[in-house]
């Protein structure tokens, strides 16, 4: 049996082992769901900047960070191994196959040397990743004669870069090898806009030393950042220009250059003294946009977003001034070989016109009893209605041409600056012809087209095949085979239609005229136009109603009143005239 404390120290050791190994391997957070719960606007070329992540401490997570790849890592695509820059923290891969396959993996340090065991040691400070590929395989070659050997980019290098001037979150961020200057621009907030209020962020989100605060009384213009003059600083002395806009626009590489380790990224004011290009017309972004030297009229289009489908490339014109106020035009076709590359000047200005007509979409849309509802293409100078109608597949068994409507929504929505006026005033300041106006355009259906389709297919009058227009709606609704009575009869309600009856006799078939009915006022009112007519002037048809109001309310007191009044109006008139007659 053991001894009982060399037991116990032995179960001890067994527990702090156990106990160190689960702190080092318990995750140091949940990154998306931090993500997720950070709030802010966002701004033009902005996403909420996101502190720099901490990585797993320990030894078991060095072994890990140091010798395994990691699985994932976002790229916008393959690097260029002619190009790419190798720097600290680049994790590189050599792969030996043969009988007995090997691999070996190794980071850069931080002062720029690459140690792979049993290969070498390699100086690898500003030099591409061809380069250095090159030289571990003329290494690895004298020290494995046998099979093939592979070296590769396991895992990109981080490396801090900072930005300042007209950004939300001036500072310093952290970026991969592969990161561009747009993304340490989204990472400081975007560009910086006075007249924007940013909402409250999430506690935590931007360090509060990094904010940049509003003043009340700071003017700045709405566009007091510039776009086309940012400044890449490399740590070795030099600079590069970055055209934010020509990548914003046009997608080009060379205004979102590739980052390097510790660059700095400036995005100056917008300097008034700068000269402007005007592009307008048959483009995608017209205005104004900043001159830089050296730019043609290939660089104005590309930073109007380019041509529309409707541009007219052979009639381009170009403005240019002469002295203060004097100014020249050219016309150009873009077509001419090496008009592209035409320099422009300070306040130049550059119109595309469009093509006239060009791809005109004019279609209508049948509604309802038809074959095929849906919508038909139509000449700019109109098509028949039977045509359309044709198109459509005809009408089915349960339509009813006598409702059918064409409506026209081109134009409606000019104002009829009369019936507007008149709708301000009262009936007692309107005079007859200006009430009879008012009274008429109220009751008018606002763009119904004066068609009959019973008539056109029935009857065979051709006057109603009207031309159809661009946005015209036929609509041939469902045959009702019903007339409504409505107002003062015993029995209001819809009736089965019977060609050729009066309405009498459906007023008849409704019970009557009740005792409050205002006969002489009974009205048709018809299903197709609207319009309110008396009896014996319009047959009634299928749809229409017959409305029967009711007598107004009078008093015994009231009618006496109006009796004695006219009495005595009587009285006073004989009186006058027996005097005079004396």
């Amino acid at each position: 049996m053991k001894h009982p404390s060399k037991f116990l120290r032995t179960g001890s050791l067994w527990w702090v082992t156990l106990f160190y190994l689960g702190i080092c391997l318990a995750p140091a957070g949940d990154p998306p769901l931090a993500q997720e719960s950070q709030k802010g606007r966002f701004f033009p070329l902005q996403s909420s900047p996101q502190q720099s992540q901490q990585p797993m401490e320990g030894p078991l997570q060095q072994i890990l960070r140091e010798h395994l790849p990691v699985a994932g890592q976002p790229l916008e695509g393959c690097i260029d191994p002619q190009t790419y820059l190798m720097g600290p923290g680049d994790l590189v891969g050599v792969h030996i196959m043969g009988d007995l396959d090997s691999e070996l993996l190794s980071r850069v340090t931080a002062d720029g040397t690459l140690r792979i065991a049993t290969i070498g040691v390699f100086n690898v400070r500003e030099r591409t990743f061809a380069q250095v590929r090159e030289e571990i395989l003329e290494s690895a070659r004298r020290s494995y004669q046998a099979g093939e050997i592979a070296v590769y980019l396991v895992e990109l290098r981080s490396f801090k870069a900072s930005v300042g001037g007209m950004v939300w979150t001036p500072g310093t961020y952290t970026l991969t090898a592969t990161d561009r200057a747009v993304s340490l621009l989204a990472l400081a907030g975007g560009f910086y806009d006075s007249r924007q209020v940013r909402e409250d962020s999430s506690p935590g989100e931007v360090p509060a030393e990094f904010e940049r605060e509003v003043k009340d009384d700071e003017l700045t213009a709405p566009t007091g950042y510039s776009t086309r003059r940012a400044e890449l600083h490399h740590l070795d002395g030099t600079r590069d220009p970055v055209d934010l806009l020509l990548f914003l626009r046009a997608g080009r590489p060379e205004g979102n250059p590739y980052l390097r380790d510790g660059d700095f990224l400036l995005i100056p004011a917008r300097d008034p003294r700068a000269g402007i290009l005007g592009i307008y017309g048959a483009i995608h972004h017209q205005g104004e946009v900043e001159f830089l030297p050296g730019d043609n009229l290939e660089t104005a289009l590309l930073l109007a977003g380019g041509l529309t489908a409707s541009a007219q490339r052979d009639s381009v014109e170009i403005t240019r001034f002469t002295d203060a106020t004097t100014f020249v035009t050219r016309y150009v076709h873009l077509d001419d070989p090496g008009i592209l590359q035409m320099p422009l000047e300070p306040d130049d200005r550059v119109y595309i016109r469009t093509q006239t007509d060009y791809h005109l979409r004019h279609n209508v849309e049948v509604r309802g009893e038809v074959a095929k509802p849906g919508f038909y293409p139509v000449s700019p100078q109109g098509t028949p209605l039977a045509d359309v109608i044709r198109l459509a597949g005809g009408f089915t068994p349960r339509a009813s041409l006598k409702e059918a409507t064409v409506t026209r929504r081109f134009g409606q929505d000019e104002v009829d600056s009369e019936y507007e006026r008149l709708r301000t005033l009262q009936a007692n300041q309107m005079s007859k012809l200006e009430y009879a106006y008012f009274r008429n355009k109220s009751l008018e259906l606002k763009g119904r087209v004066a068609v009959d389709l019973h008539r056109l297919y029935q009857e065979g009058d051709t006057t109603q095949n009207v031309l159809l227009r661009d946005q015209d709606i036929v609509d041939v609704p469902l045959a009702t085979r019903t007339v409504t009575v409505s107002g003062q009869v015993n029995d209001p309600g819809i009736l089965n239609y019977e060609p050729g009856q009066p309405p009498s006799y459906y007023i008849e078939k409704s019970g009557g005229y009740s005792w409050n009915a205002h006969r002489g006022r009974t009205r048709v009112i018809k299903a197709v136009s609207g319009r309110w007519l008396k009896p014996s002037k319009t047959l009634i048809e299928e749809g229409d109603t017959i409305f029967i109001p009711e007598k107004p309310e009078t008093s015994p007191w009231t009618t006496t009143k109006d009796i004695l009044l006219v009495m005595t109006q009587v009285a006073t008139v004989f009186l006058i005239i027996s005097n005079v007659s004396e």
